[in-house]
């Protein structure tokens, strides 16, 4: 098997197209489909069902999309090993990395510039994902790491290191009662509304855990949205809890408060990675710039974030496409 032609093989798997395969490879139609041709013979099964002008992967090219996504991976590993032995900018090749909106949001796009300026060739695709998806795509090969924000990871293949602390902030509309209170406590909350994220992220299942510890069962109103979460609080429909990070702004313009709670809740912020592979120059230099730009923030107070005036190292400007 060529390396060439397991790229062309994810690319078509990717879009079940051949037609937006060859776009994206910059190769004509036909080159795609000799490339194919040539992968199916020599593997001696067929990888795509082609039913008129629709495209699906049979059984075995499903079995074949994680080995290629590896094998790939390990390819460029070994690129990256030899490149960057003695020069990070040599390095080349695309690190595939993925966090929850959160981090994407409001801790992840100066740690990421900060690497494209040590790694100038590297190409980075970053996205938000969920938990449960995100651990997915690390076990089928299809990310090189995440982020992600839990008390802790427990997963068979990952390999997890926590990097900070995230507090959490429990917010309210500025004239809410409980903002003026002196203390805000657990049981307090059994007459409010709670505005709180969907039972797969991990401060639902902090902030259920400290209900149950109070015998408390106030309304609850969900969210996918931290931004809709957010807005929803400033409106005065209830009291929220988000990381402080996340809401560090509407609390400097007044929008929301941060009660006094006594429970004084945080996450962890972890990078994962698969156990079995090797971390590149690229992904330890990524937690080595994460532990310590997050470091400059955790001093600067909860919910801060550091900026190019904060921390020497951070250039200004908008993060490289």
């Amino acid at each position: 098997m060529e390396l060439k032609h397991l790229t062309t093989f994810l690319a078509v798997a990717r879009h079940l197209s051949f037609t937006r395969a060859a776009q994206e490879l910059g190769y004509v139609q036909s080159s795609v489909t000799a490339q194919i041709k040539a992968l199916e013979k020599d593997l001696g099964t067929r990888l795509f069902e082609r039913l008129g002008r629709r495209v699906t992967l049979t059984e075995a090219g499903r079995e074949l999309r994680g080995h290629a996504r590896r094998m790939l991976a390990y390819a460029d590993e070994a690129r990256d090993a030899v490149r960057g032995a003695g020069d990070p900018a040599q390095v080349r090749g695309t690190l595939h990395i993925a966090a929850p909106e959160t981090l994407c949001a409001y801790r992840l796009p100066p740690v990421l510039r900060a690497l494209q300026d040590r790694f100038p060739r590297l190409r980075v695709v970053f996205g938000p994902d969920s938990r449960t998806t995100l651990l997915a795509n690390l076990r089928d090969g299809a990310l090189d790491a995440g982020f992600l924000l839990e008390e802790s990871v427990r997963d068979p293949v990952a390999h997890a290191e926590r990097l900070t602390d995230e507090p959490m902030a429990l917010i309210a509309h500025s004239g809410h009662p409980l903002a003026r209170r002196t203390r805000v406590r657990t049981a307090d909350l059994a007459t409010q509304t709670l505005l709180l994220m969907d039972h797969t992220c991990a401060q639902r299942e902090l902030m259920d855990r400290e209900l149950r510890s109070a015998g408390v069962r106030p309304a609850v109103m969900e969210f996918l949205s931290v931004e809709a979460l957010k807005r929803c609080a400033a409106a005065g429909l209830g009291v929220a809890l988000l990381p402080a990070v996340a809401v560090a702004d509407e609390v400097a313009r007044g929008e929301v408060a941060v009660l006094p709670w006594t429970c004084r809740p945080a996450l962890g912020v972890h990078l994962v990675r698969h156990k079995d592979r090797s971390p590149t120059a690229a992904l330890t230099a990524l937690a080595g710039i994460a532990r310590e730009h997050w470091a400059a923030a955790a001093e600067c107070g909860p919910g801060s974030r550091p900026t190019s005036r904060s921390h020497p190292s951070l250039p200004s400007g908008p993060l490289p496409r």
